[in-house]
């Protein structure tokens, strides 16, 4: 928590920094009091380059939300999307005697964290899944049902050490504490999804500027989060290649005329742009073209790796999407026909 009663929450990624403040009252309900955002610096695909520049950042920010609110920051939580995690699913096991007691459960949750991880990684996050009890029955909480077999699972995810340690080394340096480091797409799966959301199989995409994160759910919990090292640049960046153009022209093209899929165009029309300081037209359609086939590799690559994973067959209610990449004309088109 920061200060006596705030929260504040820093979600890190390549375009932006953005800073959330909510005020907790007597009951625990939150309600927001603050925000802020900034265009970002030292933070590429996703990652930390330069803590100079993510901290100048940082503490602009900070100072700017504090003094317009009139608080005062302590500590944070920040999200992140680090191309570098990787996911597995801790499994424990013990016996019981007639009923399951507190001891077992701490017992078998024990048995499914303890595994080791890389000197040059950490776990980041640790969630609970259902129980099993009997190598059978699946249960949210088995305490005092009778047992012979309790088992567990828990979703592990890890993460580079030095991607925490240097995000913790800016927050310092921008004077503030960090409470927790939390995964994007896990982040924002707790805003986004219900829980009846996640029991039906669903799959949270997070398409960033520099990444594209996902997790995916379902009645066991949650099953797998990854990170593609494509996002929204890549596909400003084929624009950009296509017709010749600066990337902030390109930018500026598909944020006000792009369409994700080109069918959905009711009729084809010609842009002006700048192409070598030159004033041009393209058409409407071309534009569309382009950024469609750039977000099939998006999409090509997030499909290969759930089909890798075993996962496809989870997702019984499709996909959930959010990021700025994904707030492009006819995206939600484009994944229903791709998927």
């Amino acid at each position: 928590m920061a200060g006596n009663h705030y929260e504040a929450s820093i979600d890190i990624g390549t375009e932006k920094v953005a800073l959330l403040v909510a005020e907790k009252d007597d009951d625990g309900h939150f309600r927001i009091i603050g925000h802020n955002v900034s265009p970002s610096e030292g933070v590429r695909k996703g990652s930390l380059y330069s803590i100079d520049s993510l901290v100048r950042v940082l503490t602009k920010l900070i100072d700017q939300t504090q003094k317009s609110f009139n608080l005062k920051l302590v500590r944070t939580r920040v999200n992140i999307s680090d191309t570098h995690l990787s996911c597995t699913d801790g499994k424990g096991k013990v016996s019981i005697n007639e009923v399951v007691t507190l001891e077992d459960l701490d017992s078998v949750l024990e048995s499914a964290m303890a595994m080791s991880t890389p000197t040059n990684k950490e776990k980041l996050h640790i969630i609970k899944k259902k129980f099993i009890i009997n190598e059978t029955v699946v249960v949210d909480n088995p305490m005092e049902m009778e047992a012979e077999v309790l088992e567990s699972k828990v979703h592990i995810v890890t993460v580079s050490s030095s991607s925490i340690r240097n995000i913790e080394r800016c927050l310092e340096q921008s004077e503030l504490e960090v409470d927790k480091i939390i995964l994007n797409s896990i982040a924002k799966s707790n805003a986004l999804l219900t829980q009846e959301d996640k029991d039906s199989g669903v799959c949270l995409v997070d398409i960033g500027a520099g990444v594209t994160s996902y997790s995916v759910f379902s009645a066991e919990g949650i099953l797998r989060s990854g990170v593609i090292a494509y996002g929204g640049d890549e596909v400003t960046q084929d624009i950009a290649y296509a017709f010749d153009t600066s990337f902030e022209e390109a930018k500026r093209l598909k944020e006000n005329y792009g369409v994700a899929k080109s069918s959905t165009l009711k009729e084809d029309e010609f842009i002006n742009f700048t192409q070598d300081k030159e004033e041009r037209q393209l058409s409407s359609l071309e534009l569309s073209e382009v950024i469609e086939e750039s977000y099939h590799e998006i999409f090509t690559l997030l499909k290969n790796d759930l089909k890798h994973h075993n996962l496809e067959h989870n997702i019984k209610s499709g996909f959930v999407l959010c990021g700025g990449a994904s707030k492009i004309i006819s995206i939600e088109e484009l994944v229903r026909d791709f998927f």
